[in-house]
């Protein structure tokens, strides 16, 4: 199933007006932050008067400046993939964290890179004891290549007693109906399991149609009731070649952050 959605640039304008007055807390919209880069950037996100909720760093603990108590984002630690998961658990519960999410595209060479047999392995060994806590268990985020959905559907099936709360996925490329349809095609071969959209990104290199892009899919993904949370990439600084940075390169918002970040 195909969908195409797009704006004028004058409406994507008068709707980035509107969230800046707005800046109304939305429960799906967070960050992934890489805090090794421009570190002080993140407290650009973290004030009161965003949508934004939640956040994560593909790391196992929050930075300095997010661990103090008057914090507006949910922190969700990551299992990113096999160094350090034996301490994982005793991390997460010192940080009193309710969520977590686990191996970062392992289907990707250059990403974790772990068989769906050994991850099912190490989950059964280490992630899933963090059940009987009450801590909510994301399956291992897959890339929206094809070896991403084989590699979901082999873990599942490895993975067995396993408690999967909600399934991460990511997707990167070009087209709000190439999106729709991706995620869609999870969702129908997958529906037992919620979504969380942790990456996504339009890749073309046109500033309007990423702008129009993520106006179409952020506010179509506040309507569907299977995606839970989701996360544009990525807060970082201007760089040459890229269009969907959330940031100019003097770590000011963008045109694009001020529309994500609501404010």
């Amino acid at each position: 199933m195909a969908f195409t959605r797009s704006i004028s640039f004058a409406a994507f304008s008068a709707l980035v007006a509107v969230s800046q007055v707005l800046g109304a807390a939305n429960p799906k919209r967070g960050l992934c932050f890489a805090e090794g880069d421009n570190p002080g950037d993140i407290k650009l996100a973290n004030q009161t008067g965003t949508a934004l909720t939640w956040t994560y760093n593909w790391g196992q603990s929050p930075p300095d400046y997010l661990k103090t108590a008057n914090t507006k984002l949910t922190y969700i630690p990551m299992q990113w993939g096999r160094d350090g998961i034996a301490n994982f658990a005793s991390l997460v519960k010192a940080q009193g964290a309710r969520t977590i999410l686990t191996f970062n595209e392992p289907d990707f060479a250059t990403q974790s890179n772990i068989t769906a047999t050994e991850a099912a392995s190490l989950w059964k060994q280490y992630i899933q004891p963090l059940h009987a806590s009450g801590i909510r268990l994301g399956a291992p985020a897959v890339t929206n290549a094809p070896s991403g959905r084989q590699w979901l559907s082999d873990f599942l099936k490895a993975c067995t007693g396993c408690t999967i709360d909600f399934v991460p996925i990511h997707w990167y490329g070009s087209g709000v109906g190439a999106f729709y349809d991706y995620i869609w095609a999870i969702h129908g071969e997958f529906p037992s399991y919620p979504l969380w959209v942790t990456e996504f990104a339009e890749t073309s290199s046109d500033d309007k149609v990423v702008a129009n892009f993520m106006n179409a899919t952020i506010n179509y993904m506040d309507t569907l009731d299977w995606i839970e949370r989701y996360s544009w990439f990525a807060f970082f600084r201007q760089e040459t070649g890229s269009h969907y940075n959330l940031l100019n390169a003097n770590g000011t918002l963008n045109t694009l952050g001020h529309m994500y970040i609501g404010k």
